[in-house]
């Protein structure tokens, strides 16, 4: 019998062998990546949706001071999801789907949390800083806030993601210093002489301290669960 021959056969019956027999055989299982789906970002956006539509809705949730010394304190957290113009809504709502967004997907935490925490700090920031202003809205402080808080969680992560978001605080605070020294926000100036929305720089950085004390708040926590 040609050697040739019997080499072919050699070969084959290995090549036909099961797993685990002979030659291991490696499988590529993929990675797979969950799918975070932003819910709490939808509602939130949703929500100032429904408002933006409802006229009577509008006027039954906006922060009205008059309405609050009344007794009527929702307003200091429902004031958020109104807005007074087609412009000023969709400045805050597409921001505030970004900032969302982003945090729901990237698996940061709390962002419900934060939306409702910062609604109150920003709305007694208003009630109390800003007697003169009769009624307020929008949702530019929780932006300020969302915003805040995932640069805050980006920093305990490392690369590139870690640098942008060094970054991007940077920028937050180089930004409402401006805006406090001007005593308006970017987006209210950029819509020229008759805006439609008066920007209150006040609220953004009652959004951004709200991120801070929150994000200090679950850290200390951790760190106290870790040590017992």
């Amino acid at each position: 019998m040609p050697g040739w021959w019997w080499s072919t056969r050699r070969l084959h019956a290995r090549a036909g062998r099961r797993p685990g027999r002979g030659f291991p055989v490696h499988t590529a299982t993929p990675r797979l990546i969950p799918l975070r789906i932003p819910l709490a970002t939808l509602l939130v956006c949703g929500a100032a949706g429904v408002v933006f539509a409802q006229p009577h809705l509008q006027a039954l949730l906006i922060y009205d001071r008059a309405a609050i010394d009344e007794g009527e304190i929702w307003r200091l957290i429902t004031g958020n999801l109104v807005h007074f113009s087609p412009s000023h809504f969709l400045y805050d709502v597409v921001a505030l789907f970004v900032a969302g967004a982003l945090m729901e997907i990237r698996g940061y935490r709390h962002f419900a949390i934060l939306c409702l925490v910062s609604a109150a700090m920003i709305g007694a920031t208003v009630y109390v800083g800003s007697p003169e202003l009769s009624v307020f809205g929008g949702l530019s402080g929780i932006v300020m806030a969302a915003f805040t808080y995932a640069c805050l969680e980006g920093l305990e992560e490392t690369g590139a993601w870690r640098r942008l978001c060094w970054v991007a605080l940077i920028f937050l605070v180089i930004k409402m210093s401006i805006e406090m020294a001007l005593g308006s926000s970017f987006e209210s100036l950029a819509e020229g002489e008759s805006p439609s929305f008066v920007a209150v720089p006040s609220t953004h950085v009652a959004g951004a301290v709200t991120a801070l004390i929150l994000f200090a708040s679950t850290r200390l926590a951790g760190f106290r669960k870790t040590r017992s």
